[in-house]
């Protein structure tokens, strides 16, 4: 049974997920450790939007031909969606292959980093029951300037 806050008075309205311009995202080491992202459904992130959900955060991910988002961990088990193209997905010491319309679950705190050894851009959706989140990279991630990204409510993405 789906359940409404009381609190919430917003009407019901549709959000284009791409219709964003991205964040462009790098390790400085590696040319291949990029990506585009943004989190529209978190108002006061980069690109976020005022229709934010009270207990949940997405974000969406884009990722060229042979470039990949390097190995992190995060705060909040996730669920990612590939939304467009074909990725490998490693999780943990497995590595999976991901298409258009497949998902994977992700582990609260368990390493995992996505490829795009596609020949077009890999869009992807990663779904979290938070509304607070915290990944932590190896190295930092740029333009962020730190090794822990958080993402809060009505606060942009900080160290």
């Amino acid at each position: 049974m789906a359940t409404t806050s009381k609190d919430r008075t917003e009407t019901a309205r549709a959000v284009d997920l791409y219709q964003f311009e991205g964040t462009d995202c790098y390790q400085e080491h590696d040319d291949h450790a990029r990506l585009r992202g943004y989190f529209p459904l978190t108002p006061g992130a980069p690109n976020g939007v005022d229709a934010g959900a009270e207990n949940l955060i997405i974000v969406c991910i884009e990722i060229e031909p042979g470039d990949y988002l390097p190995s992190h961990r995060d705060s909040n088990e996730e669920l990612l969606v590939v939304t467009t193209g074909r990725v490998e997905a490693t999780i943990g010491d497995e590595t999976i292959d991901l298409e258009t319309g497949q998902c994977a679950v992700v582990p609260e705190m368990a390493p995992h980093g996505i490829y795009n050894g596609g020949d077009e851009t890999a869009r992807i959706i990663g779904f979290f029951p938070e509304n607070e989140l915290t990944a932590t990279f190896e190295d930092p991630l740029e333009p962020f300037g730190t090794t822990d990204v958080e993402i809060e409510p009505d606060h942009t993405a900080t160290e």
